[in-house]
């Protein structure tokens, strides 16, 4: 698979809240990195993602722009989300966005997130 490929399934995986198939998606030495520089290690990759859509049920990414080189990709888009899943308090958020992710053997070895978080604290 290409690196664009790749990044769009871990996309779509992140879009479906599918925790298992994003875990499939990961190298085995995969390293998220959050848009503080929290670095989570690919031991704690699974439970993160859950404890992430339990906080945040509504949480989605849109991809505008994707540019590849290589087995490195540059991600530009919006990530959303709200607290509650049927967003009845009408507590949720949409932001600019950016990720970094970098590719091996069909994986996502690094995804890497840039976003002002300000607008979720907003809502807490």
């Amino acid at each position: 698979m290409r690196t664009e490929q790749v990044v769009l399934s871990f996309v779509d995986a992140i879009n479906a809240h599918d925790v298992e198939r994003i875990i499939g998606l990961c190298a085995k030495d995969h390293c998220f990195v959050d848009a503080y520089g929290t670095v989570v290690s690919a031991d704690h990759v699974r439970s993160a993602w859950a404890a992430y859509f339990r906080f945040m049920p509504l949480y989605g990414i849109e991809v505008e722009t994707l540019l590849c080189k290589g087995d490195t990709a540059a991600v530009f888009g919006w990530a959303w989300g709200g607290l509650t899943a049927d967003n009845l308090t009408g507590k949720s958020w949409r932001r600019p966005c950016a990720w970094r992710a970098r590719t091996e053997t069909n994986q996502i070895k690094l995804w890497q997130v840039y976003v002002d978080t300000k607008a979720v604290f907003d809502l807490l």
